[in-house]
């Protein structure tokens, strides 16, 4: 059975303004979440929704096994599952992880 937690994260655990939300699996019970800045919940409907479905893609992935997988991936999953594509403007950029570089704002190119 798949199912995915949602969780507001703290704001500091999104240090750069275009960070937005990741896909994880907790330690202890194994369970994936998808955790959300709170400046995300402040964005518009587009973006959340966006954000929301392509982390939602990524833990499809995870969940079927593809612990190896690209945001372009993600998307994909995102746009089968949902039936429209995600786009994203220059503002909503994600990390998977502090430290990370940030991804292309736009994926569509």
């Amino acid at each position: 059975m798949f199912s995915v937690g949602f969780s507001v994260g703290e704001a500091s655990h999104f240090p750069k303004a275009r960070n937005m939300a990741y896909c994880t699996r907790d330690d202890d019970t194994g369970e994936l979440m998808i955790v959300v800045a709170p400046k995300l919940l402040l964005g518009d409907t587009p973006r959340v929704e966006g954000v929301l479905r392509h982390e939602f893609g990524h833990a499809l992935l995870f969940f079927w096994g593809h612990l190896d997988h690209g945001e372009r991936d993600a998307d994909n999953v995102a746009e089968q599952v949902f039936g429209d594509p995600i786009f994203y403007d220059r503002e909503t950029v994600q990390t998977l992880r502090d430290g990370l570089r940030p991804r292309p704002a736009y994926l569509g190119t």
